[in-house]
């Protein structure tokens, strides 16, 4: 049986890290909320053993995700080094469908997003124990064991999975991968679409983070509340430690920004509040003073506790 040979998997891809590290491709990493820093390969940040693997109908898992990966990724390198160095404008297409493309993918491809659908589906499962209750569970039960169920199995059951607390339910891989199928091509068109902002530093600093493209609320919105893609007042990524991309309104034009000090401890402090457990600089730059770094994030959904919908049953 073929075993997959690609086990070391970047949830943000080397070439992109690069853009941040010195010629030595290394990055200083904090580990939030900024009381443990190091010094790292980017070859060894980000790193998740096989977080893309899929497991095909016949049981056996592949890695065939990480090519499809990597080609996106290296229309991206490309276009990025030529919107950053070549300083074409306008925009010529290819270079923003490729970049479009990329920040999609990287939206979607974070273990954040992972965690969010599986914290949707525990709180799914248990809404619907608590709410169905046990003579529900009792016909579920039955139904996969193929003859009734005693009371004292059903009690055993019961009490076992309105443990809430007790344990946790994962989405499967595959979920996820289906996940960024299905929304990848939409997201690309919406951040195509969006008017680019390029924002220019010539001595600041940016700084990226293990979740680096960031919703941005919009005129109105409410900053704490969820944002959502197609909601979002614009999106913030950096493409390189002295340019930022703003995607903001559609149906304006393009524009380009010389970047200033405000700015850019702006955009750093946004990308710092939204980073899940790690923030990355180059060596040489000083970004995060004044920057507050927050706790790691363990919390993707905002969910109900379960365990408020269980009712009283009569017990026969």
């Amino acid at each position: 049986m073929k075993r997959p040979t690609k086990r070391r998997h970047h949830t943000v891809p080397k070439f992109y890290l690069d853009r941040f590290a010195n010629g030595r491709h290394q990055l200083i990493r904090i580990e939030l909320p900024g009381t443990k820093r190091n010094t790292l390969n980017v070859k060894d940040a980000t790193v998740h053993t096989d977080f893309y693997l899929v497991e095909a109908e016949d049981g056996t898992w592949t890695d065939k995700v990480e090519d499809s990966l990597s080609e996106v990724e290296g229309a991206a390198a490309t276009a990025i080094r030529t919107l950053i160095e070549d300083k074409p404008w306008p925009i010529p297409h290819q270079v923003r469908e490729a970049i479009a493309g990329w920040t999609a993918l990287q939206y979607l491809r974070t273990p954040a997003v992972r965690q969010a659908g599986s914290q949707i589906l525990d709180m799914a499962v248990k809404l619907a124990i608590a709410a169905g209750g046990r003579e529900e569970m009792r016909r579920h039960l039955e139904g996969i064991e193929g003859r009734p169920v005693t009371n004292a199995e059903l009690d055993k059951m019961w009490e076992a999975m309105t443990a809430f607390d007790e344990y946790t339910l994962d989405a499967h891989p595959n979920a996820h991968i289906q996940t960024m199928s299905d929304l990848l091509p939409g997201t690309t068109r919406l951040f195509y679409s969006r008017a680019w902002n390029l924002v220019q530093f010539e001595r600041k600093a940016l700084i990226t983070t293990d979740t680096p493209v960031v919703l941005l609320s919009g005129p109105g919105q409410d900053p704490s509340m969820p944002i959502g893609l197609a909601t979002a007042g614009g999106v913030l990524v950096p493409l390189d430690r002295r340019v930022a991309l703003i995607m903001g309104e559609v149906g304006v034009d393009d524009e380009l920004t010389h970047g200033s000090a405000v700015i850019a401890q702006s955009l750093n402090q946004r990308l710092a509040h939204e980073a899940r457990r790690y923030v990355f600089h180059n060596p040489e730059d000083s970004p995060l003073q004044g920057i507050v770094l927050p706790e790691p994030r363990t919390q993707e959904v905002e969910t109900d506790d379960p365990g408020s919908f269980l009712r009283e049953e009569p017990q026969e």
